[in-house]
């Protein structure tokens, strides 16, 4: 699922200049992050991230997740594929079916086909 993750400019159009100064903004509100740890959210985007650090900046920063993490689904990058439409049997395989017991003249089968004769497997 491809997402974009815009923290750094969200931040920067904010007046927000440094990593040590979100860290101090994210400490005010009672969540530790290092400044490092942010400098890696800022430079590149994460492959986890806790749900407690998303809290904190947006409640830091006042900003909704949305801003700065845009998750696309897959079907805005695939072409859709055409639905299958069901085309009607032609007359030869409506006849064939019949044959077999499938479709509106449904046979009646023989199940005794299908089974052994125990006669001849028995042991007396």
């Amino acid at each position: 699922m491809p997402t974009q993750w815009r923290l750094r400019e969200l931040l920067k159009e904010r007046g927000v200049k440094s990593a040590s100064e979100i860290s101090r903004s994210l400490e005010e509100i009672g969540h530790q992050l290092s400044v490092q740890a942010v400098c890696d959210l800022l430079n590149r985007q994460p492959k986890m991230i806790r749900l407690e650090t998303i809290e904190a900046i947006c409640n830091a920063f006042y900003i909704p997740l949305s801003e700065f993490l845009e998750v696309l689904p897959m079907a805005s990058q695939k072409p859709q594929k055409k639905p299958r439409t069901r085309q009607p049997p032609s007359d030869e395989s409506a006849q064939r079916s019949q044959g077999r017991g499938v479709g509106p003249n449904i046979r009646t089968l023989d199940y005794a086909g299908f089974y052994p004769d125990a006669r001849k497997f028995s042991s007396g």
